[in-house]
């Protein structure tokens, strides 16, 4: 190894834990084959993360921030040795460093005065949507380059030729954790640059870069004046940097105008835009892109076909030459083959295509959005595609594509657009019309969602096919497991055919059987439980087989389960007895075909929570019987807490329980004080009669009456002076 390293390699490391190893990793092989050194720049790392630098290089140059990338950056270029130089932050990491290991070691890095290689920023924390760009960050030090703009610095100067490199690095940087953060990030860079600008007004990148951080911030009548302002700044300017970036300011106010709505103004620009010769032809791919959606949303379809056609051209070209994407990439430009910008464009031009009522488009271009990787469609593409499709004639050719994006999982935007289709056909023929056709357009598609199945029983319905309607009816039921929840008209619809609807609910499993049934009785309002209960019971046959009587007694239980958990003002105490009585006999007589009787005695920890209350319960039911109280209260106490959706019932029946028991008593001392006042009653009508006898010298007969009255009203305190007279007289 010569005393001056081919490469110096600098990092500006600020202490991010969790990806400044990984990047320092990532450069072994590297590091191994090129004779380099390593440089970190220390922006505020604490004593444990400067050890771990310590492991991998001794020149770590302390740096105190100051709010300017170029100055930190320079820092490092200013120690360096190397022949040429390098940088990367500590968020980023290389993926691969196989061609710029090649580059050095055959010693073709003479040839040229810089490199790019690619830096693939991750856009999601899963790493499925994802940005590809080249960035100019190897440079030979022949030049003296240095590092300009206290943000989103470059080199400069930089001169031909140049190479690109395929190796890659990683970067999380712009992916953000919400919205309000990416503002952050975004605001605090729009000083800066309004500073720099307010320094330089002629360094036409610079503004590039605060459209970058409007369009982050949202701030889109700000973004429109800066691109309105820039293009009158730079309107005679013609250099090959200039004309490359201008291309960011006509598609930045095109973009905002978009964003407000302000359709007219934007069809008048892009016309004016799109005109200027000195446009690169990134920029005039950009420019028909955002042309596209701004006659589709004028509604001028055959003018957004026409601009949609012209991107197409400038993108086959684009895209196979990768020298041209590098040298005319700029803000805002970038999109017109990014996935968010391409396929927003072939959004619209199948709809727009399909609203002319032509189809081949969507054939055509169908496969370019990758329907099994990161779907990014323009963002009301599938309310769009659906709407349109249903106003031209069924085409056999479709049925694959529909069935397509059918089978991608997640993709409900599909049925949530054919659902206000149907929506729409509750209120009005024309809104029917356009469910029935989209249906039929679906006939021929297999997909396992349950909506696809539903949409062809009420198309088969529609036309008056019987044939098949069993056969959708067992799919239907195989894809949904709260089958309960599905809309009336199927049910009808069974009834009307004469589906055997039990035959169908004997094909789905038990286990989802019950978690169908659960989540019906747990959601449901109160007359769609009665109602299915009734329907349930209607169409019960006569004779079942023991996968339908299974089936049928879990449901009949959980209606009865349901009548206890959800009582109502109105309830009386007789209500909620015989609902409860019902819920513990069907959920006894259930769950006894499944566990040892033993299963039914002490904690019962074996049994469903429902269960070991229906267990209490049947010693509450008997205590009443017996009219032992203690014993009611006892259990009903024990039954609290066992299930939890049934304690605010249990508490009111034991509420009920105690008045009722209360009244009781009450009854029996009215009828005990009603007694003894019959009793006194009679007692004054029989005391009358003494003195009567004792008159007539009847002592013994007045005396035996005494002995009587003593019994009926021992308390009558004439007794005792009555009797002493009697005993006188005998």
């Amino acid at each position: 190894m010569s005393d001056r390293p081919i490469l110096s390699i600098s990092i500006l490391c600020s202490g991010r834990g969790k990806t400044t190893k990984q990047c320092l990793d990532s450069l072994h092989s590297l590091r191994k084959k090129v004779s380099n050194e390593l440089i970190i720049v220390d922006t505020g790392c604490d004593e444990e993360m400067l050890g771990l630098l310590r492991t991998y290089t001794d020149i770590i140059i302390p740096f105190e921030w100051c709010n300017d990338f170029s100055k930190a950056r320079n820092v490092g270029m200013d120690a360096a040795k190397g022949e040429w130089f390098m940088y990367l932050d500590d968020d980023e990491w290389f993926l691969d460093t196989d061609e710029i290991e090649e580059f050095f070691t055959s010693g073709n890095y003479k040839n040229y005065y810089y490199a790019c290689y690619i830096q693939r920023n991750y856009m999601s924390l899963n790493k499925e949507l994802v940005t590809d760009s080249w960035v100019s960050r190897m440079v030979c030090m022949k030049n003296n380059p240095r590092f300009v703009s206290s943000i989103h610095e470059y080199f400069y100067p930089l001169y031909d030729p140049y190479i690109l490199l395929h190796s890659a690095v990683g970067h999380f940087g712009y992916c953000f954790a919400n919205r309000a953060e990416e503002r952050a990030h975004a605001k605090r860079n729009i000083p800066l640059l309004l500073d720099m600008i307010k320094k330089r007004r002629r360094e036409v990148r610079w503004w590039t870069h605060l459209l970058q951080e409007y369009r982050s911030t949202d701030e889109y009548a700000k973004l429109e004046e800066c691109c309105l302002d820039g293009i009158k700044e730079f309107k005679n300017d013609s250099t090959p940097n200039t004309n490359r970036e201008r291309g960011a300011f006509y598609c930045g106010a095109l973009e905002s105008e978009i964003k407000t709505c302000f359709y007219e103004e934007a069809e008048k620009n892009f016309r004016k835009f799109v005109a200027d010769r000195r446009n690169t032809d990134y920029c005039q791919a950009r420019l028909y892109n955002l042309g596209a959606e701004i006659y589709y949303k004028k509604g001028d379809y055959k003018e957004a076909v026409r601009c949609a056609e012209k991107y197409v051209e400038y993108y086959e070209l684009l895209l196979k030459d990768e020298r041209k994407q590098q040298e005319e990439i700029a803000f805002f430009v970038q999109f017109a083959l990014e996935d968010s910008g391409r396929n927003s464009l072939f959004c619209i031009y199948i709809v727009a295509a399909m609203r002319l009522g032509d189809t081949s488009i969507f054939r055509k271009y169908f496969d370019i959005f990758e329907w099994d990787g990161p779907l990014v469609l323009y963002e009301h593409f599938t309310d769009d595609l659906i709407d349109a499709l249903s106003e031209v004639p069924y085409d056999e050719e479709l049925v694959p594509l529909l069935e397509t994006m059918a089978k991608r999982p997640g993709y409900s935007y599909l049925w949530d657009a054919i659902k206000k289709l149907e929506t729409a056909g509750k209120e009005s023929e024309a809104g029917k019309k356009k469910f029935n056709q989209i249906a039929q357009d679906f006939m021929g598609v297999d997909a396992p969602y349950y909506y696809l199945w539903y949409m062809k029983i009420l198309y088969a319905a529609h036309i008056g096919e019987a044939e098949q309607m069993p056969a959708y009816f067992r799919r239907l039921f195989g894809c949904v497991a709260d089958v309960f929840q599905l809309d009336k008209k199927i049910y009808d619809i069974a009834e009307e055919y004469g589906i055997d609807l039990w035959e169908c609910f004997e094909s789905i499993q038990f286990d989802n059987w019950k978690i169908g049934v659960d989540s019906f009785f747990e959601n449901s309002e109160f007359s769609l439980k009665k109602s299915m209960e009734t329907y349930v019971e209607r169409i019960k046959p006569a004779e079942m087989t023991e996968k339908s009587l299974v089936r049928y007694e879990y449901f009949s239980m959980k209606a009865a389960e349901a009548k206890v958990v959800q009582r109502y003002a109105e309830d009386s105490f007789y209500d909620m007895q015989d609902r409860f009585r019902i819920f513990t006999e069907k959920t006894l007589s259930f769950y006894r075909k499944y566990f040892k009787e033993s299963a039914f005695e002490g904690e019962m920890s074996l049994l469903p929570k429902a269960c070991r209350v229906a267990a209490k319960w049947q010693h509450v039911i008997q205590g009443q019987l017996d009219n032992d109280r203690e014993k009611v209260t006892r259990y009903l106490k024990e039954c609290i807490g066992l299930f939890p959706d049934l304690d605010d019932s249990i508490r009111f029946y034991v509420r009920c329980y105690a008045a009722s028991e209360e009244l009781k008593l009450d009854a029996k001392e009215k009828e005990a004080k009603e007694a003894n006042a019959q009793m006194r009653t009679l007692a004054i009508q029989v005391k009358a009669k003494i003195p009567g006898l004792l008159a007539q010298g009847m002592a013994n007969e007045a005396y035996q009456i005494l002995q009587q009255l003593k019994n009926l009203v021992p308390d009558d305190e004439e007794l005792p002076e009555l009797e002493k007279r009697i005993v006188a007289r005998m």
